[in-house]
């Protein structure tokens, strides 16, 4: 199994969209807030909207990232000789380095 690349994009841009109550997911994580003018200019506002849409983006990132490592085990224990009788073995993170 090769390495991994974790990969954060955080764009601030200007907007004509409605401003929106939270996060709003675009697609697999990637979220979206349109925050008011004056939220866009307060460090602690613009902060808090940030901090609010990382949360779900990475959660979202995360089991997607998960899901298609576990479908990716699955395939290679299914393409396995399984005549031999013999177990998966699972593994735990506990010894691999990050």
């Amino acid at each position: 199994m090769g390495n991994y690349k974790i990969k954060v994009n955080i764009e601030i841009v200007e907007s004509d969209e409605a401003i929106s109550s939270g996060p709003e997911e675009i697609e697999t994580g990637v979220f979206e807030f349109n925050i008011s003018p004056e939220a866009a200019t307060s460090i602690d506002a613009c902060e808090q909207a940030l901090l609010s849409t990382n949360y779900p983006a990475l959660r979202s990132a995360l089991a997607h990232h998960l899901e298609t490592l576990s479908q990716k085990n699955e395939n290679g224990i299914n393409r396995r000789d399984l005549g031999n009788n013999q177990e998966p073995v699972s593994g735990g993170w506990g010894n691999r380095s990050l």
